[in-house]
């Protein structure tokens, strides 16, 4: 039987201080936008999923963006440091909108990592 040899595995980009705070920080102002979108339009509760998943996936995606390496890492820092804030301060002490804001940023920080990815593989990165 033959062995494959494999390449040395290339070492990771650092994780950058910016990164997480940018991912805070639009997760932050996605989350509040459209938290006080919905209330201020007096939508159905059912609405305040604009707030809990859309804005903190286009926080994560623009974080992976913003970073080009390692976006899901960066976007996991960034959603988890928004927890607490976004707990007391955008939903009134409710933590389960905050953990899904937290979460949602870390997915959408990921799928654009592996997007990234693949997009450089194609053009022989």
């Amino acid at each position: 039987m033959e062995r494959r040899q494999r390449r040395p595995a290339e070492p990771k980009a650092q994780l950058r201080w910016e990164g997480a705070i940018f991912a805070f920080a639009s997760n932050m102002m996605l989350v509040t936008a459209l938290t006080g979108l919905v209330q201020s339009q007096r939508l159905p509760i059912e609405y305040e999923v604009l707030a809990t998943l859309f804005g903190p996936l286009l926080a994560g995606v623009l974080t992976a963006l913003y970073v080009r390496q390692r976006g899901g890492m960066h976007a996991f820092l960034g959603g988890l440091l928004s927890l607490l804030p976004l707990t007391f301060f955008i939903f009134q002490g409710s933590w389960q909108p905050a953990l899904y804001a937290g979460s949602f940023c870390t997915i959408g920080g990921a799928l654009a990592e592996l997007w990234q990815r693949r997009l450089g593989k194609r053009r022989g990165r």
